[in-house]
Order: structure tokens, then C-alpha cells, then sequence
């Protein structure tokens, strides 16, 4: 079956399950067909799919290591299963989605906007990532969403908020398209309408605040995954090192990095304590409100 064909039999299949329902629920989901439709959260959050904070999508890397991967298996916990084409995705990367998401879900809800395009100013931006709306900022953002839709990713996922689980297979790009007004110093970007799959399968509302006050790459990672877990378990810090996509080349480093990272986690109260035991496990008491969903 060809690339059109396909397009076709999914529509087609799309169709036959909209005439199931009643006529408004119909029009309604199809004008919001080409429009990413994120859930609610709070204003201090901001919204991710957990496969984003479970994975090495997202990895730990120094800058200038970014390279460019054809369909490789990124690691990830048990039941996630991720291929990767593209440039190196990093937290910096992650930062950009997950304001973009926060965006797309303010729009929705507040304006009602049904526009395919979010539409955003530079300066505010990046400064609500933490970053200098400087040239070099500015140059940074446009390689970000470069990157961005740059990229195919396939992901096997199971939906958790329908009646029976169901398994699913994700394969597309995070943005879809992005136009860059420079006389006005304004964006506007089209994210992939298919990620409501992501979501749909689990996410977690990321407290921005603390995770704007972490200095290194590897506590914001952290900080994502521990808040993905309402009960965090113990795991050995080889496995945190490949879950996190980290590129040091001795452990040892690691875990001295990782140790420095949880310290920053405890500051910011984004968990309570934390130890390594004679093991070499790692376990975290998180704080009793977790905006875990």
C-alpha cells in the first residue's frame, strides 16, 4: 500500500467512526481534526506525556555531542518502545516542547481559538524557559525547532483512559511546521495534532518553577522522572545512566554527577530525600502532594 492509499484508508476509517456518533460531537471533532487539543492543568505546571520523562528522548548530553541517528532504539522503562530518527533531542529541547504544549493548552482553553497555528512572541518565550531573549537565544530557539521537526519517532504505547486498554503504535514528528515573523519577533508554530495519543496514554503536570531553578541537565531529567512516579522505586544508578541517555563514559562519574543532581532536587523541594545504598540502588522519598495524573 502506497504512502496516499494509506492516508485514505485511515481517513476513510475516521469517517466510519464519526457517523457512529451524533452530529454535534461530529462537528466538533473535526474542526479540531488539524489542532493539537491539549487537557487542563494549572498555570505553575506545565503538562508532558510521561513517555517524555520515562526515556532518553530527552538525553543528558554535553553541548556539541548532537548527533544524528537513524531509527535507533532509545532506552527506556519497561513498556515503552521508542525509535528514534533525527538529531539528538536534549533538556533544552525538552523545554521548548513542553512551554509549547503549556501554550497550546492556555490557547485552547482560555481563547477557544481553533486556529492551527499558536502564535507567540520571542522574548516572552524564552524567558519563560529561563533563557536570554539575546541573538544567541534567539538563534538557539529557531535550531530547537528545527530539530524538532526534523525528527520521526516511533513509539508502541497503551492508551490508559478508555474502558479497555489499547495498544497503539505513534510514528510522526513533534512540530509539525513553524513561520518566524522577524520585522514582529513572532512565531507561529503548528505542533503534530496526532500527540493527543501521547498524552491520552498517561502525563504528568511538572511543577516549572522548580525545574527552572536546576542548574545541570541531569537534575532537570531527573526531576521529570521522579515527578512521573507517584511512588518512586529503587533502581540501580547504571540503569539511571542509560535511562537518561547520559554520555559519561565512567560511572563513577556518574554517579558523582548524580549525586551533586539529587542535592539540587532536595533544594528545590522537588523530593524530600534520597540515598544510595550498599547496592548501588538509588532511592527518593518524594513529597506527599504529587501532581502525578
Amino acid at each position: 500500500m502506497d504512502k496516499l492509499s494509506g492516508v485514505n484508508a485511515i481517513d476513510a476509517a475516521e469517517e466510519r467512526y464519526l457517523r457512529k456518533l451524533s452530529p454535534e460531537l461530529q462537528d466538533a471533532i473535526r474542526k479540531q481534526k488539524e489542532i493539537l487539543v491539549l487537557p487542563d492543568w494549572p498555570e505553575t505546571t506545565h503538562g508532558v506525556p510521561n513517555i517524555c520523562l520515562r526515556s532518553a528522548l530527552f538525553r543528558v548530553i554535553r553541548r556539541g555531542r548532537r548527533e544524528a541517528v537513524h531509527k535507533e532504539i532509545i532506552t527506556s522503562i519497561a513498556g515503552l518502545h521508542i525509535r528514534y530518527t533525527g538529531s539528538l533531542l536534549d533538556q533544552g529541547d525538552f523545554d521548548v516542547l513542553a512551554q509549547a504544549f503549556h501554550l497550546q493548552s492556555r490557547h485552547r482553553h482560555m481563547e477557544k481559538n481553533f486556529e492551527e497555528y499558536l502564535r507567540f512572541e520571542i522574548k516572552s518565550f524564552l524567558r519563560s524557559i529561563g533563557r536570554q531573549p539575546g541573538k544567541s537565544g534567539r538563534e538557539w530557539l529557531k535550531d530547537c525547532f528545527r530539530r524538532l521537526i526534523a525528527t520521526v519517532i516511533e513509539m508502541d504505547i497503551e492508551t490508559c483512559h478508555t474502558r479497555t486498554n489499547e495498544r497503539l503504535t505513534y510514528a510522526g514528528s513533534l512540530i509539525d511546521a513553524f513561520i518566524y515573523q522577524e520585522s514582529e519577533q513572532t512565531y507561529f508554530l503548528k505542533l503534530n495534532p496526532k500527540l493527543s495519543v501521547l498524552f491520552a496514554a498517561g502525563m504528568t503536570k511538572l511543577h516549572w518553577h522548580q525545574r527552572l531553578c536546576l542548574q545541570t541537565s541531569l537534575a532537570k531529567w531527573l526531576h521529570g522522572f521522579y515527578a512521573s512516579h507517584k511512588k518512586p522505586y529503587s533502581i540501580k544508578v547504571v540503569t539511571l545512566k542509560h535511562l537518561c541517555g547520559s554520555d559519561c563514559k565512567r560511572l563513577a562519574d556518574f554517579r558523582r554527577s548524580l549525586r551533586a543532581a539529587m542535592d539540587e532536587l532536595v533544594d528545590v523541594k522537588a523530593i524530600l530525600d534520597w540515598q544510595i545504598d550498599a547496592q548501588d540502588k538509588v532511592h527518593v522519598q518524594n513529597p506527599e502532594e504529587n501532581l502525578l495524573k
